[in-house]
């Protein structure tokens, strides 16, 4: 444990030596091309089940702590697959996303479980008002931070008094972080992906202290330091095996405390 205290010091003396690189990767994004990206068929949210488990879990774990509500809105809902999790902790649930493809897989799935709706976050919003909203990797889609500061007042303006919002985005000082320690692995550093625009996590919290009160925040640093970094030294070709225990070892074990590795976090909001 000594070594990892140690690393996690020489990552915070070390932000300057690849974020100026990496936060170049992270620039504004054309909207038009992030929208064909998720008109794509082929699209796949995202390729890590474990991670994505773990994202879950996570959201779970908040809406069992925030208990059950009358209604829970998912914006950029995807395929659906999460969306039919949060139904035993609301009432009512809807899925919103602005991919028609998506939509369609949603709704085959959910069965008429969860309704589900076309929604473009920039320019309207649901009519209705709710005690819980969920975004999971939604707002990196949308270009640029201003649109993601628009898209965060409309969903604050959507929740009741005392509503949550459960956040669960991307920020490249996450990146920034697992980079150093990929490269002091002799490992290639990830990129943003093309149709993403992570949040400098500082900017965002300023912007969202007057609006909010953060009462919870988690990161996925030990899932993601074992997965990109140790597993991948162990064995450069076959490491994915050994990321399922890598899940379960995240849920029990928190190596780096509040140091985030790795671009996701999930924040729980409740609106002031």
């Amino acid at each position: 444990m000594a070594g990892i205290a140690e690393f996690v010091r020489e990552i915070r003396t070390q932000k300057d030596l690849i974020g100026a690189v990496f936060m170049l990767e992270n620039t504004d994004k054309e909207l038009n091309k992030v929208k064909e990206h998720w008109e794509d068929s082929k699209t796949v949210s995202l390729k890590d089940g474990n991670l994505q488990e773990l994202e879950r879990f996570s959201i779970l774990e908040a809406l069992k702590r925030i208990g059950k509500v009358n209604k829970l809105a998912d914006i950029g809902c995807g395929d659906g697959i999460d969306t039919i999790c949060w139904r035993q902790y609301a009432q009512k649930v809807h899925g919103y996303d602005y991919s028609t493809v998506m939509l369609k897989k949603a709704r085959k799935l959910s069965k008429g479980k969860v309704k589900f709706h076309s929604l473009d976050i920039l320019s309207e919003m649901p009519k209705e008002k709710y005690d819980v909203i969920v975004t999971k990797r939604c707002l990196i889609n949308l270009g640029t931070f201003e649109n993601q500061k628009k898209a965060v007042m409309k969903i604050c303006r959507n929740l009741n008094p005392g509503g949550h919002y459960i956040m669960l985005e991307s920020c490249s000082e996450g990146l920034n972080n697992l980079n150093i320690m990929r490269l002091k692995a002799n490992l290639q550093p990830l990129k943003v992906p093309f149709h993403n625009k992570y949040f400098d996590l500082g900017e965002l919290i300023a912007f969202l202290k007057p609006a909010f009160d953060i009462e919870e925040t988690k990161n996925f640093s030990t899932y993601y330091f074992l997965t990109r970094v140790y597993n991948q030294v162990l064995d450069k070709d076959k490491f994915a095996p050994f990321d399922k225990v890598a899940k379960n070892f995240h849920i029990d074990f928190n190596l780096f405390g509040s140091t985030i590795i790795g671009p996701q976090f999930l924040m729980d909001l409740k609106k002031l």
